[in-house]
């Protein structure tokens, strides 16, 4: 039976071509933490327009975007050979790790990447969440935040959310991929903290968000299947 990536597992690869690209042109992530600097998300969009088998030679690349006030822009893209099978967007913060407070993007220097024009694989497309809509979700469970979840800002990792997610998605085990992802960052997780999940389908979409004990909610997604 072919095997195929699964969606976070390319979010991670196209998030470590991020890495790589600011190792290699610096600063880097960890220059940033030296400065007690971190870089934190606030949201994530990723289109992929075919399922991608294991096995097929996936090259995987980022760029940094002309970015101002608090907002950091970066795109990423996966091609097998010249065919494009994912893009995905993102904004971030830069985040004062001791203060907490959110800096200026000029503090982070961008005079040695090399940048490319920001753009949205939805356009201009957003979602949210309502209120009625949020009443309406099933609580699905709860978990623990491990040590394996956490990310160089001990705050649990982007890319596990979204493993999270994936395994309530019951297309996925029908053969179907997740074609159309959207990821809102509200609040970090902490370690040992316990989240709550819930999920809502609706006009062909599986919408998802977490809480975190005090009932405050600090994730949600909206999924589309093939």
């Amino acid at each position: 039976m072919t095997e195929y990536l699964k969606a976070s597992t390319i979010l991670h690869e196209l998030q470590e071509a991020g890495r790589i690209q600011m190792e290699h042109d610096r600063p880097s992530v960890d220059d940033l933490l030296d400065r007690n600097i971190a870089l934190m998300v606030n949201r994530i969009d990723l289109k992929i327009n075919r399922a991608v088998e294991a096995d097929e030679e996936v090259t995987y690349t980022s760029n940094a975007c002309p970015s101002d006030r608090a907002s950091l822009l970066r795109i990423y893209e996966a091609k097998v050979g010249d065919e494009q099978v994912a893009f995905s967007s993102s904004i971030w913060s830069l985040v004062n790790i001791r203060s907490r407070k959110i800096l200026k993007a000029k503090e982070l220097s961008m005079k040695n990447y090399t940048l490319a024009k920001y753009r949205n694989p939805f356009g201009d497309r957003k979602f949210k969440i309502t209120d009625e809509e949020e009443k309406a979700m099933e609580t699905l469970g709860t978990f623990k935040v491990g040590r394996e979840y956490m990310d160089d800002n001990g705050h649990m990792n982007n890319v596990k959310y979204l493993e999270h997610v994936e395994e309530w998605v019951p297309e996925l085990k029908e053969g179907c991929f997740l074609k159309e992802i959207r990821l809102h960052f509200m609040k970090e997780a902490l370690f040992d903290e316990e989240l709550t999940i819930k999920r809502l389908r609706k006009g062909g979409a599986w919408y998802f968000r977490m809480y975190k004990a005090s009932g405050e909610a600090n994730f949600e997604c909206e999924i589309f299947t093939s």
